[in-house]
Formats: structure tokens, C-alpha cells, sequence
């Protein structure tokens, strides 16, 4: 579990440099690890990212300094990095839903966001399989969405979307494919603040062309760690649904217990039926690795 220990070792940097410039670089040095790997880590075992959890907890701080007090408010503003009292108070009243000048009244509800601690939880769980895969280079067409907050509910329902809007047999149609064929899910484009672009689609044959209403997305060549699991999936726009499980035990429990870090690069979900009466499926999450 050296990777929870590097985990832990991260978020005493992050507590002892509340009140100073922090990079996220420098954090993700102190695990020992890269900063892409890191935040995409970070984010999936603890639900916020790095840069959420640096804001949520000086504001946390800064309510504590200012609760009952007569404290300056641009003076607590500075001390946790920020460069004007308005910006403070408009970051400070989205969280506590009172402003700073109100927070140092008495008897005023705040909210407090805790440090995170990593503790070892040993479980009953089902192996994973996985196998590490070289794949070429490709260019994926389809339709994207853009994920701003919670990708495990916000995928399912672009993709019920495309199942009842006719969009995902028009992606099928355009390369020969059967009418209900499953389509790839790439996830691309993650930013810092925890959003990013996702994209049904499939791979474009060398020389077709699509038209402007959908979406081309390059698939460079990268090594990946393939994760498979089964479902039995009662209703087909729900496929998809059960990988989420997959998603959090990669982060959780494979990525802290191997030698390997994501890289850079989309991620991508692929999706099969097994039999022809469309009730069972294999999914599979394809994560670019290299080893540390």
C-alpha cells in the first residue's frame, strides 16, 4: 500500500502549505509521482480534485479565523491566496452560503471541509483482470458531451440520450455496422478542474469522411492496462452503468498496489455483446500506463 503512504504524504504538503502558493506540481512530486497521474489519482479516490480540496479546505480555515472575531476580511483573503476581498467573498460565500463580514457575527452556521486521511480497508472483493496492451494509433468519430461535474451520472444520461435520439445506430449505419452495436466511450481533454470530454463513437475507417455533426478525436499509439468485467444488463441503455465499479477499484486498489502511472492520452471504454439476445456484454476500460 506504498501508494496510500505517498497519498497521505501529499495531503501533509497540501495542509502545511495552506496559507502559501501551492502547484500542483509540487504536490504530485511529493507522492512521488507525475502531475497528470496524480490528479487523475487524487480524484478518483477521494471524489474531489487536488484543486478543490486546496480551495474547499482554506475556506475552512479562513471560516475558522473569521467565526466570532473581529478579524479583517481582506486580511484572512491574502493569508489564503487571494488577491481581492471580492474574489474571497464570492469563493467564500459559494461554500458557506453567508459572506465573510457575516461569518464573524456569532451564532452563524458554516461548513467545514475536513482534511482527508487514506486508511487501508481490506476487503472481500473479486479479483481483477487485466492484461497490458500495445495499441496503434486511430481516429474515432461520434458524438461528445462535456462533463462538468459528475461523470458517474451525467454519462449515463448522454448515453440514454443517444440510445432514444437515433444518434448511436446513425454512428453504426455510417460505418456498416448492425443497428444496436455497442459503441467505444473515450474520456479526453481532462482539465484541472475536474472536467473533461467524453465521446460515443467508433473508429473511422482510413479515408471515410463524416459530416460536421459529429465529433473526430486522433487516438494516439499508447500502451494500456485493460480491465475486463461482465455484466448482465436487464435494459440496454443502462450498459455501461456496472463499469463504474471497475472505474473506482482500478484507482482504489490496482493503481496503489502495481508499479504502473496513467500518462496522458484518452481513456476509453469498449463494450461487447457476447450472445445474440443483447443481455450480456463484456466491458472493458483501456487506461494509458507506463511504468513509474
Amino acid at each position: 500500500m506504498e501508494m496510500l503512504k505517498l497519498l497521505r504524504q501529499s495531503i501533509d504538503y497540501v495542509e502545511q502549505h495552506l496559507h502559501l502558493p501551492i502547484e500542483i506540481e509540487d504536490v504530485a512530486r511529493s507522492a512521488m509521482t507525475s502531475k497528470y497521474h496524480f490528479q487523475r489519482m487524487f480524484h478518483a479516490v477521494t471524489g474531489v480534485t487536488i484543486t478543490q480540496y486546496v480551495r474547499n479546505r482554506r475556506l475552512t480555515l479562513a471560516a475558522h479565523e473569521l467565526a466570532g472575531t473581529d478579524c479583517k476580511v481582506i486580511d484572512v483573503a491574502l493569508k489564503y491566496g487571494y488577491d481581492s476581498p471580492a474574489a474571497f467573498t464570492k469563493a467564500f460565500q459559494r461554500m458557506h452560503g453567508v459572506t465573510p463580514r457575516a461569518a464573524k457575527k456569532m451564532n452563524v452556521r458554516l461548513k467545514a471541509f475536513p482534511r482527508i486521511s487514506f486508511q487501508v480497508q481490506i476487503k472481500g472483493e473479486t479479483e481483477m483482470n487485466y492484461r497490458i496492451v500495445e495499441e496503434m494509433e486511430s481516429t474515432v468519430f461520434g458524438k461528445n458531451v462535456s462533463i462538468q461535474n459528475d461523470a458517474y451520472k451525467e454519462i449515463p444520461l448522454f448515453v440514454e440520450d443517444i440510445w432514444k435520439n437515433g444518434i448511436h445506430d446513425r454512428i453504426n449505419e455510417l460505418v456498416g455496422r448492425p443497428a444496436g452495436s455497442l459503441l467505444n466511450g473515450y474520456h479526453y481533454d481532462f482539465n484541472e478542474d475536474g472536467s473533461k470530454r467524453y465521446l460515443m463513437g467508433v473508429e473511422l475507417p482510413n479515408g471515410q469522411q463524416v459530416t460536421d455533426e459529429f465529433n473526430i478525436l486522433h487516438v494516439p499509439s499508447q500502451t494500456y492496462a485493460v480491465f475486463e468485467c461482465r455484466e448482465e444488463i436487464p435494459d440496454e441503455v443502462e450498459i455501461g452503468l456496472g463499469i463504474l465499479n471497475i472505474w473506482k477499484r482500478i484507482y482504489s486498489e490496482w493503481f496503489p498496489s502495481t508499479n504502473f502511472e496513467q500518462v496522458e492520452g484518452p481513456c476509453i471504454e469498449k463494450y461487447y455483446w457476447v450472445d445474440d439476445r443483447y443481455q450480456n456484454s463484456i466491458c472493458e476500460v483501456w487506461i494509458p500506463v507506463r511504468k513509474k
